[in-house]
């Protein structure tokens, strides 16, 4: 079984005991920080992957880490995972939490990458456009990469947008050279 059906899966008991316990919004806000934690320290996502480091030190960090930072529910599924050695698919439990999370609340994740941060009156017409495809909340998430020169990339699920001065020049290029251009002379 891949670890996305094994993530999904989890995050789907996660939610479930969330819902019946009344504690869906706080499970969200725990989804949260973690996935924030996993993504500002290496160590901490190094620390679960480990093989070396044994389970019951493993427990024990995170409950120096966790306790009281965290709800019960989301601290006792951590220690669960750990026991069942599967602390190594926190990252993809976390994500596809959040995805299950979002679809539950009809939002729909969208990433725009541009040359530069984006300033109010561009967000809020990429926010506009995005309006457009979907008829539910927007979670945006920006990304600059100089790389593109300017314009955007918008991302939504397995659609993309790509008004970028990168691609646009690679199509002038690719345009240049497949044609023939045999000059007058």
């Amino acid at each position: 079984m891949g670890s996305t059906r094994v993530a999904s899966r989890y995050a789907k008991a996660l939610l479930g005991l969330a819902s019946e316990r009344s504690e869906l919004t706080t499970v969200g806000s725990d989804i949260n920080t973690l996935s924030s934690l996993v993504d500002s320290s290496r160590d901490f996502e190094l620390l679960l992957v480990s093989p070396v480091i044994k389970p019951d030190q493993k427990k024990s960090v995170l409950k120096a880490m966790l306790k009281g930072k965290v709800s019960e529910v989301t601290y006792g599924f951590i220690q669960l995972l750990v026991s069942k050695g599967r602390e190594g698919i926190v990252p993809s439990i976390i994500e596809e939490t959040k995805a299950q999370l979002r679809a539950m609340n009809n939002i729909q994740a969208a990433t725009v990458k541009t040359a530069s941060p984006l300033d109010d009156s561009s967000r809020v017409k990429i926010l506009a456009e995005v309006a457009k495809l979907h008829n539910g909340e927007v979670e945006l998430k920006e990304i600059v990469d100089p790389e593109i020169l300017g314009g955007f990339v918008l991302r939504m699920d397995d659609r993309e947008i790509d008004a970028s001065i990168k691609r646009q020049l690679n199509k002038l290029g690719r345009k240049l050279t497949e044609h023939d251009y045999e000059p007058e002379f």
